[in-house]
């Protein structure tokens, strides 16, 4: 079996042009700044639907699921009661934990 070799997407010096360019389009372009923000920002629109529907579909899982139904209505509920109380990500100190390694700052 031959051997895999991996190769880097960006050497080094094209990463910190990239990053200049980058630099130099959020510091000109405020509507480009705006989109690059909400890539970071986690939908919270999108958590409260869920939420909802996984409440909504807990009775009728309990109805024609049976025993499992319940288990499954449980979960459900669980995880929607988890996404409407994490939808609020905290304004100040964002932890860098949930980007991608080796991923630029974004401010």
């Amino acid at each position: 079996m031959p051997a895999v070799e991996v190769d880097t997407v960006l050497d080094p010096n094209e990463k910190l042009i990239f990053d200049d360019m980058v630099t130099h389009l959020r510091a000109d372009d405020p509507r480009f700044r705006r989109r690059i923000g909400r890539l970071s920002r986690p939908r919270r629109r999108m958590y409260a639907a869920l939420a909802i529907l996984l409440w909504t579909m807990a009775p009728v899982c309990i109805v024609y699921g049976g025993w499992t139904g319940v288990l499954l209505a449980a979960v459900g509920s669980c995880y929607g009661a988890y996404l409407m109380t994490h939808r609020h990500p905290k304004a100040a100190g964002r932890s860098s934990s949930s980007r991608r390694p080796g991923a630029t700052p974004l401010f």
